[in-house]
């Protein structure tokens, strides 16, 4: 039976910005204790009162609570509940001390101050200028929120999510998703098709309206390319999108794409099968062709410059380092120093980085304009220790520049190079490859270093491969282990998965560093990883498990997902009741393990990027990270960009070494059960690897050596290139 209560809110004991779903404590008058109130309530702050519709139910384990159909919001009345409502955080640079003093200043009239006569805050005793327009134009934003937040909160959409609208979209937010609700998907992170779909049905835009369909194309083609897909030939697109709209004819879906065609929004080409089309975004269209095209150029340019008497150089840089290489590591250093392209490939103990630092040394005597970078800023540091030379991340290397929106260097402004050697090339994806052949003169020398039996790259295309496939350009494959590493059992299971051995191999390596812990009950997995991270590992190897050690898992999702690893990992690593914030279903508390999980140029954080959080400030909606060489701040609506990251997927790990990781295994993680998966996962590893799960998941995974298709033409267009180079 739907009744009504109405009170205030005493406390916000949970809110997901994502979706508005709230948990709060109502003081609801003839009622001695906080009634508890669950549903959408539009973005709660305390002290705010509520008039609420719904219906009261016992939850199992909880008790009773209101749970909420609808809600409508109002300013508090009393002095006291003003001064709570205003220092809650509802306005950026107003905490609880600049609240009381707003409250002191004008009393119960001070919300029409605010709205009506923001100059005259100028009556608070100790707020500067710089600081009274910071509140006066926070109080403007947080009005329009609010106004806004009652416009979404009938599509669910919660208030970080309307943040971001409000900053793309400022007062014109609820005209914009009036006229074309389908720029959402296009323009605001975070908001796919569907949500923008709920909005549109909601205005009564037409089932069959060209804007819905062409949106629903670009969200299918969008999202084959987070899948790794270049491309997708046309009827796999209309195929993928039918499953979102299955009444519209395949004839409708044509029209459409010629639509976004002639638009620019797409490039569709006529390719492999006959009466199909490729269907690009432009820039990975533009990626593929000219990533081939640079590559073809570089095969066929002279050296800038030269190493003369290369078996000579190679005896002196042994000699001169001390080093010792094998017959495979001398051929492959020959022929770094002698084509103007080259890809070197191995697995873990193949000797890469002992013959990385020879190729280097053997440059640098003979030019300083070369470069050694890596995709991640964890693989740069690596490489830098191991060889002994600076490296960096690519991105760093092509430098940002923020008012151009792009690069500084470019196919206008090349770098000055004469060696360019970038290390874990089997994450590079066609888009940054293209933007890093595009900075590098032609006259340079190309060194890939890498390991093609890791996953591919977690962006678009197949570069690594489709360089290999072609044999367009010279590579060698090192296969015999390095003395020293022979003795590791990290190395021997790596070596063994990729061979396809089962765990019965595996469990008779439990020596020194790699170990097998055989459980099936997937609650007992994670309290055994508990303990491992917190206990075990670090007593054995002196290791602080909040920067050394890594959980590594093939999903986000379930008992064994990332998300649901992160809440337990969370509870015993960082239990102290640190300031905390809650954005996009996520709690980041001081102290917590962060990873960046999209490329932030203006902060100079990259996908993949580990950090620690510092410090949150709640008044001014900040939160300061540390990052390995510099410290970024983030507002509170910006918080998307970060995940907790006690544990990570495999995926996000790659150019990742961690001293110790720790992998669950299970049935739960079926789809993802394969070989090339757990074996860039073990070899994350640096000085031990725990495999905690079922053994017959994890026969199951290392027998499959399966890998998914990937869409590109890389491969057909760098042999064309080639060929017309000759």
């Amino acid at each position: 039976m739907t009744e009504s209560l109405a009170g205030q809110i005493e406390k916000v004991t949970y809110l997901n910005d994502e979706t508005g779903f709230s948990i709060v404590m109502l003081k609801v008058d003839g009622k001695m204790e906080a009634v508890t109130a669950v549903g959408q309530l539009n973005s709660p702050f305390v002290g705010e009162l509520v008039d609420l519709t719904g219906e009261f139910k016992r939850h199992p384990r909880f008790g009773l609570q209101f749970e909420v159909v609808t809600c409508a919001s109002r300013p508090p009345e009393s002095e006291n509940g003003l001064t709570k409502y205003l220092g809650s955080g509802l306005i950026k640079g107003v905490g609880p001390v600049l609240a009381r003093r707003l409250v002191e200043a004008f009393g119960q009239d001070v919300l029409d101050v605010l709205e009506c006569s923001p100059e005259r805050i100028v009556e608070v005793k100790g707020l500067g200028p710089v600081r009274r327009e910071r509140v006066i134009e926070a109080w403007k934003s947080t009005s329009g929120l609010k106004q806004l937040l009652t416009f979404l909160s009938t599509f669910n959409l919660g208030p970080s999510l309307a943040s971001k609208i409000l900053n793309r979209y400022g007062s014109a937010a609820e005209g914009v998703i009036r006229e074309d609700p389908y720029r959402l998907s296009y323009e605001i992170t975070g908001v796919g098709f569907h949500t923008a779909d709920k909005v549109a049905r909601y205005l009564n835009f037409a089932a069959d309206c060209p804007t819905r369909l062409e949106a629903a194309l670009v969200y299918s083609l969008d999202e084959s390319i987070r899948m790794g897909h270049d491309y997708l030939p046309s009827n796999k697109l209309i195929e993928a999108t039918k499953t979102l709209i299955p009444e519209v004819s395949t004839s409708e879906w044509e029209q459409a794409l010629a639509r976004l065609a002639l638009a620019g929004r797409i490039i569709a080409e006529r390719q492999d099968e006959p009466g199909y089309l490729d269907v690009y975004l432009p820039q990975l269209h533009r990626a593929e062709t000219w990533v081939a095209k640079s590559l073809a150029s570089i095969l066929r340019a002279p050296f800038s410059v030269s190493v003369p008497r290369p078996d000579k150089a190679l005896a002196w840089v042994e000699s001169t380092l001390g080093l010792e290489l094998n017959e495979d590591q001398r051929e492959a250093a020959i022929m770094a120093i002698t084509e103007k392209c080259a890809i070197i490939t191995g697995g873990p103990g193949t000797g890469k980085t002992t013959m990385t630092k020879a190729i280097c040394g053997i440059w640098r005597a003979v030019t300083p304009k070369l470069a050694l970078v890596a995709p991640t800023g964890r693989a740069a540091k690596r490489l830098a220790q191991a060889t002994g030379f600076e490296a960096t991340t690519i991105h760093r290397l092509l430098q940002y520049a923020p008012g151009d929106g792009g690069f500084v260097h470019g196919p206008d402004n090349r770098l000055e190079l004469d060696m360019l050697l970038v290390d874990e090339a089997s994450m590079i994806d066609i888009t940054l490859m293209n933007q890093l052949l595009g900075a590098i003169p032609s006259t340079a020398a190309l060194i890939l270093i890498g390991d093609q039996d890791q996953l591919p790259s977690v962006g678009p295309g197949r570069v690594l491969h489709d360089m290999l496939f072609t044999r367009s350009v010279p590579s060698k494959k090192l296969t015999q282990i390095y003395r020293q590493a022979e003795r590791s059992s990290i190395t021997k299971a790596a070596h063994l998965i990729n061979q396809g051995q089962t765990p019965a191999d595996l469990e008779q390596l439990a020596e020194s560093d790699f170990f097998f812990v055989a459980e099936e009950d997937s609650n007992r997995i994670i309290d055994k990883i508990l303990k491992l991270v917190s206990e075990r590992i670090p007593k054995k190897l002196k290791l602080d498990p909040k920067f050394d050690i890594m959980v590594l898992s093939p999903t986000k999702k379930g008992e064994l997902g990332t998300v649901n690893l992160n809440n337990h990992l969370g509870r015993v690593l960082n239990p102290s009741m640190w300031p905390s914030v809650s954005r996009y279903g996520q709690t980041f508390r001081v102290h917590d393990r962060v990873m960046q999980v999209r490329n932030n140029y203006q902060k100079e954080v990259y996908n993949g990027d580990l950090g620690l959080v510092q410090a949150i400030d709640l008044e001014n909606h900040d939160v300061r990270v540390h990052f390995d060489d510099r410290v970024a701040h983030y507002d509170f609506s910006d918080l998307d960009e970060l995940a907790v990251a006690w544990a990570s997927t495999i995926h996000k790990a790659q150019g990742s070494e961690f001293p110790a990781v720790v992998i669950p295994v299970h049935p739960s993680h079926h789809i993802m059960l394969r070989r090339k998966l757990i074996y860039t996962a073990v070899t994350r590893g640096r000085r031990m690897v725990f495999l905690v799960g079922s053994p017959a998941a994890l026969k199951r995974a290392v027998l499959n050596s399966q890998e998914d298709y990937r869409y590109s033409h890389l491969d057909r267009l760098l042999v064309a290139a080639v060929n017309s180079a000759d």
